[in-house]
């Protein structure tokens, strides 16, 4: 008859797969996910008053640049100030 061979290892298994796993450990999966949800909800939420304060700060913007902008002076045909104009530049006027 052949001698069987002990490992620890398979002893070790062994003992392991006889335990009962802890109490504590029942609703760790539920508590898991509830987690992994809530993270999801507030990401969600950061997402949105992140796009609300680019959206009121735009608005501010424009409305600022409009209300404090001078009105604009007449441009010549060319977009370019009469006096600095290249046919009065050469003439030397």
């Amino acid at each position: 008859m052949e001698q069987a061979m002990h490992d620890p290892v398979d002893d070790g298994l062994t003992r392991l797969t006889a335990l009962r796993a802890p109490a504590t450990l029942d609703g760790i999966e539920a508590a898991v996910f509830a987690a992994i949800e809530e993270q999801a909800r507030q990401r969600t939420a950061g997402r949105a008053a992140g796009m609300w304060s680019i959206a009121a700060a735009l608005a501010l913007g424009l409305a600022g640049g409009t209300m404090l902008a001078s009105p604009a002076p007449a441009a010549s045909p060319i977009g370019v100030d009469g006096a600095l104009a290249p046919s009065t530049l050469l003439l030397g006027r």
